[in-house]
């Protein structure tokens, strides 16, 4: 059965498919056995096959895995399939397998990830490719991510990731390993141990003479079936020249669960003193050790160990392989490799780890494979040791991989490093800590602030602003805030920028904290500090900007501009360029488009998952706000798996209650409702940073189910959330939307009528298009007559010349509903088909359900409804379609837009047909078309 699937995903890939196959079980039951019988379909299929083994002595090497995948590929070929290979943004991805140069500008996350994705798209070009991955629960966690990032995009690209998991080890990423596993285009397999009657004819054939049934039931017992420990235990039982029969049948119980080890250790004691010291060494240096390397440890020539080399093949321990120039020895099984390794006591086993470091050191091999055998040396006060893993952090951060440079530097200050090293390795350690446990980035930068004392007040400031950051990140407040003041309280007068860097972060306190009327009020008095041209001074008027804006305060519009138009933008930490952002975002700026663009092209380049996900979750809002909801919801996606590759997981509190309400626009209320539910913890009780955006989702979606009880009772919760916060202005948290709505369907219409107009007087203090046309919108649901048609006409006037399409419509509607049902049934047509057409082109599938059905009510005719012209077009399909007019290839438009080849092929096909042309050549004529 699982060789069947096997074959059936190999022929899927041929077919231009793609995916992930994984094979778990657990060590033994046949995993490896099954890669490389898709190994041998895909050669004889004429795929291009790469292969990697993680290791748990390498699970700290940072793309490890990546490397033994791509570099016999990248090795093999001439200077022409290299740079076809670094073709386009994959050239992002060359340092990964460089040793860079420290004092070069790190390249961030995401943008060796999308360099990666490249190259692995740029291997497939010519044939299909499949990715074969053994023991993906020991992977390191930057090629975890890689998988991550991968999986989503190669479906129907010709890319097959087949892997085998062991079940029962702990991963060094388990949040990581879960989402690459539990990936929708993933087919798992779970091979099944063999039965006792497998059990019997395995053992029939591997055993001298007669097996006795009971004999065999007691190894079927002892190994459970597992294939790999039958036959070591079959072999260690012709070894020891143990016969088959009733009365072995206890020593093969006790034998079974060491199966492998006794195997091990059997075979050791026959061999000679250099034979052992080459497996030794070969343990010792993991993965597929160069025989220079391994001979150089054991302590024995080249002649000496390739022969013991070939002793231990035969012995069926080790299997050499031929790389190139080099020979290489890999362990035929990582248990066999663990046997050995744990067969050496504690103290030889650190000599050797030390005396490997040297030796690679001498080689001049990359820092971090250097830094993978300290980290099993314990300290001892060396300064090389303490120079070497520096180094290799350098070089982890310059390959985008913050883990393994977390744990080069928390190794080096275990050293420890002299007073003069130690507060650069502190400052390094929490920054890179920050990405991955903020817990710790506080302890470092703590011991940085405190190691300064008062001696150095500008430089004690400096970490301060990065301190106060992750006691914010971890919720710790009150410290955060101590900090922060008392930093403040010690910089000399003059030192203006750096003062309004720190009060940056005090305001972002504010953003988090209920309560706390003192540092409120603080806060508050820096709305009145002069502007200042500065990195700091544009810091802190960005974040000002954001705070202004959440209390309903028109003046955020101008101070937003000033903090992004302060200096350069780029320069401001991404941060408070969010809070910007969302300032002007939330007002319908008309820059916004431009801001967003230069911002998105910036953040990729420069490769930040932090940052990328912030820029996608703006856009999709700023989609949901005008209307384009399948965009949004794209984009909203895209943030999603973007911030679940990361440690900061609060963005999704933001993230997933705008994409629910764009799935829950497009009537998809059941996905809208899983959505939510992953904000939702045991208790039942989000936390503050997320409660008053999730709470308003959770009120629009009871209310759209028909549960205006419960829709309330969530409205009014959201209500004391962001009063606790400070969050009154509508155009960011719609909750009186839906409490008004609610309280309308339960007879209550008086009290929503208050709390209606309430929403308006705030929304035309804010003074944004679409906060104030909804505002009116609603107000005139809740009234009758003449006020009510009054109402919806204004709402109609203000937002006909605003972009929220959407709103738009939904005025649009309820105006020709409530003319309809005012008897004025042809005055009521034209705003209904104009409520229908824009409520198809936004995808509002409700809603033009709704204005259909109250036109022909009215007695209109619906216009055939299908989308067509260029503003049929989602911006997304716009922006491939221009590149694409302009003579701009596919596979350049994806690269330019950072999206898939079938993304762009299918944005392409949905063109055409709303353009009505079939060819790429129409597209500059159909463009420009009225």
């Amino acid at each position: 059965m699982e060789s069947a699937a096997v074959a059936r995903a190999v022929k899927e890939v041929t077919q231009g498919g793609g995916g992930l196959l994984l094979v778990e079980g657990p060590a033994g039951i046949g995993k490896t056995r099954l890669l490389a019988q898709a190994r041998a379909a895909a050669t004889e299929a004429g795929f291009y096959v790469a292969a990697a083994r993680a290791s748990e002595l390498e699970r700290d090497f940072a793309f490890g895995v990546v490397r033994q995948l791509f570099e016999p590929l990248l090795a093999g070929a001439d200077s022409a399939g290299r740079e076809a290979l670094w073709q386009g943004p994959a050239a992002q991805a060359r340092r990964v397998f460089t040793t860079a140069d420290p004092a070069t500008q790190p390249t961030g996350d995401f943008a060796v990830l999308h360099g990666l994705y490249w190259l692995t798209a740029n291997t497939s070009q010519d044939h299909p490719l499949v990715l074969l991955l053994d023991d993906l629960q020991w992977c390191d966690t930057p090629s975890l991510r890689y998988l991550a990032y991968l999986l989503p995009r190669i479906e129907d690209q010709g890319i097959l990731v087949a892997a085998a998991l062991r079940t029962g080890e702990a991963a060094g990423e388990e949040r990581l390993l879960q989402q690459i596993i539990t990936d929708p285009a993933a087919t798992v397999l779970r091979p099944h141990p063999l039965s006792a009657r497998a059990t019997a004819l395995l053992l029939e054939r591997e055993l001298p003479g007669a097996v006795n049934p009971r004999f065999a039931a007691a190894c079927h017992e002892a190994t459970g079936g597992n294939p790999l420990l039958l036959r070591e235990l079959a072999r260690t039982l012709t070894a020891e020249n143990v016969k088959a029969d009733t009365e072995n049948v206890t020593l093969v119980r006790d034998l079974g669960s060491r199966a492998v080890a006794r195997m091990v250790a059997a075979r050791m004691t026959r061999l000679q003193e250099p034979t052992i010291a080459v497996a030794r060494a070969a343990a010792i240096l993991g993965g597929n050790a160069g025989l220079t390397n391994v001979a150089a440890l054991a302590g024995q020539d080249i002649t000496t160990a390739l022969e013991a080399a070939s002793a231990l093949e035969r012995l069926q321990i080790l299997r050499p392989e031929q790389h190139g120039t080099e020979m290489r020895l890999a362990y035929i099984h990582p248990l066999v490799q663990a046997a050995v390794h744990d067969s050496i006591n504690h103290a030889e086993r650190t000599t050797a780890h030390h005396h490997a470091a040297r030796l690679l050191t001498e080689a001049g091999a990359d820092p971090e494979r250097i830094a993978a055998h300290l980290l099993h040396v314990p300290p001892a006060g060396d300064p090389e040791v303490v120079g070497a893993l520096q180094a290799a952090a350098a070089q982890a951060v310059g390959r985008g991989a913050p883990e393994g440079a977390y744990t080069y530097l928390h190794r080096a200050l275990t050293e420890p490093p002299g007073d003069s090293q130690r507060l650069q390795i502190l400052i390094g350690a929490g920054q890179t800590a920050v990405l991955i446990d903020v817990r710790a980035a506080v302890e470092h930068f703590q011991q940085a602030y405190a190691s300064l004392q008062d001696s150095n007040a500008l430089r004690r400031a400096e970490i301060a602003a990065q301190y106060g950051a992750a006691l914010l990140y971890a919720g710790r407040i009150d410290e955060c805030g101590q900090v922060l003041t008392d930093s403040i309280a010690q910089l000399p007068p003059d030192e203006q920028d750096l003062r309004r860097r720190l009060h940056a972060w005090q305001v972002m306190i504010v953003f988090n904290l209920a309560g706390h009327e003192r540092l409120r009020a603080h806060v508050t008095a820096l709305h009145d500090i002069p502007p200042h041209a500065s990195g700091g001074g544009s810091r802190l008027d960005c974040a000002l900007a954001l705070q202004e804006a959440l209390h309903g305060d028109p003046r955020a519009v101008s101070r937003a501009r000033r903090g992004l138009g302060g200096g350069d933008m780029f320069e401001i930490a991404d941060t408070f360029t969010s809070c910007a952002m969302w300032a002007l975002i939330s007002a319908g700026a008309h820059e916004c488009d431009d801001l967003i663009s230069a911002r998105s092209g910036h953040v990729h380049r420069r490769g930040d998952i932090t940052a990328l996900t912030s820029v996608y979750t703006e856009r999709g809002r700023v989609w949901l706000d005008r209307g384009h909801l399948a965009d949004a919801a794209a984009d909203l996606h895209e943030a999603l798996h973007l911030m679940e590759m990361t440690s900061l997981q609060l963005a999704g509190g933001i993230i997933i209650p705008y994409l629910a309400e764009s799935l829950m626009e497009q009537g998809l209320l059941d996905q809208a409702a899983s959505a939510l539910d992953q904000l939702t913890p045991p208790d039942g009780a989000p936390s503050t940073q997320i409660a008053p955006y999730f709470l308003a989702a959770q009120a629009q979606l009871l209310h759209l189910q028909g549960m205006d009880e419960q829709a309330l009772h969530a409205a009014l919760d959201c209500q004391d959330q962001c009063a606790a916060v400070g969050l009154h202005n509508p155009a960011f948290n719609s909750w009186r939307t839906w409490a008004a709505l609610s309280l309308h369907h339960l007879a209550r219409t008086l009290e929503a009528r208050t709390l209606a107009a309430d929403d308006l007087r705030l929304a035309r203090q804010w003074g944004a298009p679409r906060t104030i046309g909804r505002a009116l919108r609603i107000n005139g649901l809740l009234h009758n007559g003449t006020e009510q048609l009054d109402l919806l006409q204004q709402a109609i006037t203000v937002l006909e010349r605003s972009t929220a399409r959407l709103e738009h419509a939904k005025a649009l509607a309820d105006y020709g509903a409530a003319l309809r049902r005012a008897g004025h049934r042809r005055q009521a047509r034209p705003p209904l088909h104009q409520a229908l057409d824009l409520a198809t082109r936004c995808g509002a599938t409700p809603l033009a359900d709704l204005a259909r059905t109250e036109l022909a009510t009215a007695g209109g005719r619906p216009r055939h409804t299908a989308l067509t012209g260029p503003d049929a077009l989602t911006p997304s399909e716009h922006r491939i379609a221009e590149l694409a007019a302009s003579g701009t290839t596919n596979r350049q438009i994806a690269q330019t837009l950072y999206v898939t080849p079938k993304t762009v092929e299918v944005h392409l096909s949905s063109t055409y047909r709303k353009l009505g042309i079939t060819t790429r050549t129409q597209l500059p004529a159909a463009l420009s078309t009225p």
